[in-house]
């Protein structure tokens, strides 16, 4: 009888202190269930949401977003859905199908477009005068991001909405110095050494930022891409402009810039990463290292050999 007593009273002692322990440790079927249009988003919205979202890319490491065709996977992805975050201004090309499949029971942000970050236009192309989506190449448009994923998630989960608040207040916290770090670093490149040419016209937020000359083979990886034209342009720009490497990017072939570089005898230099983070493991696996990897490879191709660390697939022809 004694004992029953003891284990009894053991019992109403122990229950409030697993009642204070429960939320700290949520199961995986009380988490948020978040799906990201592309990888960038997706560690964005982790960086945010942590331990209590789950968040799935539809398009994964190394594909490139503004063509990516959904998978049988990515339906069963959007069918658990709670929140569907994509950037917004026509990056996702195949968006439509997304709203066709998840109706009106998922809530679908744009996050570029409601974060109110100023855009500039896409100068050249099908798609020239329409907003560029790749506004997340700047630090600061990202810290907007951030807000808009802080306030989605903190109305999906208001008992999460404390430990959202300060992952966002840290991660923007980050993004400040990230941003101060690449523009003293770029700061080594020479002004006339400035020019930033790749396949995609994708920069000119980055270009705005740390001050480049920047174009492309084309505007947008929605459009047709290596046409003779657009060769025959980026071409006559070359050898106008004699930047000291024209730059290519880890979700398209690298023949593109390989040919005008053959025609024109610059260097070429890359990966850059735009559309896609690399390998988690990799220079790339996450937006923060992706940009610094970026910044590293333009230093050691534009630079003077003195801007410090170098990316680890830098080449020339």
């Amino acid at each position: 009888m004694v004992k029953q007593r003891r284990l009894l009273w053991a019992a109403k002692l122990s229950l409030p202190l697993l009642i204070m322990l429960a939320p700290l440790t949520l199961g995986a079927e009380q988490r948020i269930k978040a799906v990201a249009s592309f990888t960038i988003l997706a560690d964005l919205v982790t960086a945010v949401g942590g331990d209590r979202v789950e968040v799935v890319s539809l398009a994964p490491v190394g594909a490139e977003v503004h063509e990516w065709e959904l998978r049988p996977r990515n339906f069963r992805d959007l069918e658990r859905a709670e929140v569907f975050f994509y950037n917004g201004y026509g990056l996702e090309q195949w968006i439509r199908q997304v709203r066709a499949t998840v109706g009106g029971d998922v809530d679908l942000i744009a996050v570029a477009e409601k974060s109110g970050y100023p855009t500039k236009p896409i100068r050249i192309g099908e798609l020239e005068g329409e907003p560029d989506p790749h506004m997340w190449m700047d630090p600061r448009a990202v810290e907007r991001y951030i807000e808009v994923i802080y306030q989605t998630l903190a109305e999906l989960d208001p008992d999460g909405e404390e430990l959202y608040r300060d992952r966002a207040d840290e991660y923007q916290a980050e993004l400040k110095e990230l941003y101060a770090d690449l523009e003293e670093k770029l700061a080594t490149i020479e002004e006339e050494r400035r020019i930033l040419i790749t396949s995609e016209a994708a920069f000119p937020y980055f270009a705005h930022a740390y001050d480049f000359r920047h174009d492309g083979i084309w505007g947008s990886n929605a459009e047709e891409e290596g046409s003779p034209r657009q060769m025959m342009r980026v071409v006559d720009l070359v050898n106008e402009w004699r930047p000291g490497a024209i730059f290519w990017e880890s979700t398209i072939s690298d023949r593109y810039v390989r040919s005008v570089a053959s025609d024109t005898g610059v260097a070429v230099a890359g990966p850059l990463y735009v559309d896609s983070l690399g390998e988690p493991d990799g220079v790339a696996g996450h937006y923060l290292s992706m940009m610094r990897h970026n910044a590293n490879v333009i230093v050691a191709a534009l630079g003077d050999g003195e801007g410090g660390d170098v990316g680890d697939e830098v080449g020339d022809d």
